[in-house]
């Protein structure tokens, strides 16, 4: 156990922005406890607060930004892909757009916060053909401040 909290210790940088990415590319990896984690270390001055939020925002973003072309290359059948695995895949769709056409550019400032919405906005900015730049801008805005959000939590708590 002592070799795994030094492994951390030592990369974890490396660590957290291979972990939120993978999360945010589809793999079933949870990020919170990481971003949490890594706020704990932070709090305990093994990682610096604004690398690792950094890191986690800039890997969010090279994700989201991967669905967001995705979404616009193949239209409404990526949305449908990625819902098969939800348990109501027609209600994962129709929530997932219906929250978009409501809020817009808005919905990618707390989309990192809701289950589900995480991974749909990226591609449905993508298939409603908003702009790159404001794509960018708002989900730029919201991981920073689902990053933040969490690491703050990891170095409240440490």
């Amino acid at each position: 156990m002592d070799e795994m909290i030094q492994f951390i210790i030592q990369n974890g940088h490396a660590v957290l922005f291979a972990g939120v990415f993978a999360e945010q590319i589809g793999l079933p990896l949870p990020s919170a406890p990481l971003l949490l984690g890594a706020g704990a270390l932070v709090g305990h001055g093994k990682l610096n607060i604004v690398l690792s939020i950094g890191l986690a925002a800039v890997a969010s973003l090279l994700a989201d930004t991967s669905w967001y072309y995705f979404g616009r290359i193949r239209g409404i059948s990526l949305l449908s892909l990625l819902c098969k695995i939800s348990l109501d895949r027609n209600s994962c769709v129709r929530k997932a757009k219906d929250f978009h056409v409501r809020y817009g550019a808005r919905s990618l400032l707390v989309a990192k916060f809701i289950p589900g919405v995480n991974t749909a906005a990226p591609p449905l900015a993508g298939i409603f053909s908003m702009n790159l730049l404001r794509f960018l801008f708002f989900d730029g805005l919201g991981t920073l401040v689902w990053a933040g959000s969490f690491i703050g939590l990891g170095l409240l708590f440490s």
